[in-house]
């Protein structure tokens, strides 16, 4: 893939995986809201909405693939999430298939099946099972992927991040964690693999997961970091919040539950 869209590029996430993708002979498009900087040579720099219908044709023009990062990364009212996360989506993959792009590596989220409870090993084939508004609008993605690969053949690549960081910082990230060079490895996959709609877990190799990643093996992923080097010095740093220790999605299931805490995992 020789030339390639990033959107949300300033992003945290976006910021930490944009040097394991930036090559020489590759040229990264990037695009944000807000004004960033290219950090090498082949990126160049888009700055608007993906509101704005001209500047989607745009960027999309002579694009082979798409990384979609763009959206708001947490738990918000519905107006907000709609607008940030459910009518980009819309009109990115619409003016996607217009504009002739065959991929699309997307950014869902461990928070779409966030309600099981963290002893249930879970693969790409659970039923969702969302945490939050948030996780409802990873749900809505994923399925408009579904739609458009089946429909307009378009590839679609989910990748289900957990937390991206340099070391994961408690102990439920053991579980969950992704180092920025593994979750740019499964997004490498997502331009060269042969695949037509797949989820896949943006997670590290961590013996604690709860996640059966056999997707990803199949296409190819090899992940080089682990949680495990961590766990000793994590294994106490836990919520105090019953909730949020019962699921995987932590702090995102507990926000607003009500009564039971046990309801969600019969």
């Amino acid at each position: 893939m020789s030339r390639i869209l990033i959107t949300g590029a300033a992003g945290n996430v976006a910021r930490q995986v944009r040097p394991y993708l930036a090559r020489d002979g590759r040229e990264l498009r990037l695009t944000d809201r807000l004004p960033f900087a290219a950090a090498h040579p082949d990126e160049t720099v888009h700055v608007g909405e993906l509101a704005d219908q001209a500047l989607l044709s745009e960027l999309l023009e002579g694009v082979d693939a798409v990384v979609h990062f763009a959206g708001y990364p947490r738990e918000a009212a519905w107006d907000t999430l709609i607008d940030a996360n459910i009518l980009p989506v819309v009109r990115l993959w619409e003016a996607a298939v217009a504009a002739g792009v065959k991929r699309i590596i997307h950014a869902s989220s461990n928070h779409a099946v966030g309600y099981y409870p963290r002893e249930r090993r879970i693969d790409s084939d659970a039923p969702m099972r969302p945490d939050s508004r948030y996780g409802v609008t990873k749900v809505f993605m994923e399925a408009l992927a579904r739609m458009h690969a089946d429909k307009h053949g378009l590839k679609a690549l989910g990748v289900r991040i957990g937390y991206c960081g340099p070391a994961p910082l408690e102990a439920r990230m053991l579980s969950h964690w992704v180092h920025p060079q593994d979750l740019a490895a499964l997004i490498e996959l997502g331009l060269t693999a042969d695949y037509h709609c797949e989820i896949v877990y943006g997670v590290s190799n961590n013996s604690a997961t709860w996640y059966d990643n056999r997707r990803a093996e199949a296409l190819g992923y090899r992940p080089r970091h682990s949680a495990d080097a961590h766990a000793a010095a994590l294994a106490s740093v836990r919520s105090n919040l019953p909730v949020a220790e019962r699921y995987q999605g932590g702090k995102f299931a507990a926000d607003g539950h009500l009564g039971d805490p046990d309801r969600a995992a019969r």
